[in-house]
């Protein structure tokens, strides 16, 4: 007797068949479930596809030398200030250079000789500007600004009566350098 009752009450313990059709079933149900939501939600339209890949075409991490951020420098600072050499060489327009400061993410500044607010390395271009002289030929130059911005200066000249040009103020292009290295493909 003793041996039929264990054996009873071991039977008892486990659950029936028909539970464990019923979690065979539930397996089913629950994939095609995941199934079914997936399939609605798994299209992205081209323009979602193209925004996501300059994304993360972006967000990759590029080694880039001091050359090529340099050379970024140049090449984007030219393209502004042609921008604005043809709409406002004497940088009196400041709606034009708020808009192009908010487009270009840069800080725009005129740079004059007796400017008490220009930093260390504005004021060591301007003078280096300021000692060329009217006979010198003076350049665009790029410089480094701490760790993470550049700046970029064109001299503005002003041609005087004797047919002379002589150096009045230099654009500054204050530049971060994430913006450059965005720039670089």
């Amino acid at each position: 007797m003793t041996t039929k009752l264990i054996k009873t009450r071991c039977l008892s313990v486990l659950p029936s068949w028909s539970y464990f059709r019923y979690l065979s079933r539930m397996k089913y149900v629950a994939f095609l479930g995941l199934l079914v939501l997936a399939s609605c939600n798994g299209k992205l339209s081209d323009e979602q596809k193209r925004k996501i890949r300059e994304e993360r075409e972006e967000s990759r991490i590029k080694k880039i030398s001091d050359a090529d951020i340099t050379e970024a420098a140049f090449a984007y600072g030219r393209k502004i200030t042609d921008i604005i050499e043809h709409r406002d060489k004497t940088l009196s327009n400041q709606k034009l250079i708020d808009s192009l400061e908010s487009v270009f993410h840069i800080e725009i500044i005129s740079l004059q000789t007796n400017d008490s607010t220009l930093r260390a390395v504005e004021k060591q271009i301007i003078e280096a500007y300021t000692s060329g002289g009217n006979g010198v030929t003076l350049s665009d130059n790029v410089q480094k600004m701490g760790k993470d911005s550049i700046l970029y200066t064109k001299p503005l000249m002003q041609e005087q009566a004797d047919g002379s040009v002589a150096f009045t103020k230099a654009l500054g292009l204050r530049i971060a350098k994430k913006e450059l290295i965005r720039t670089i493909k």
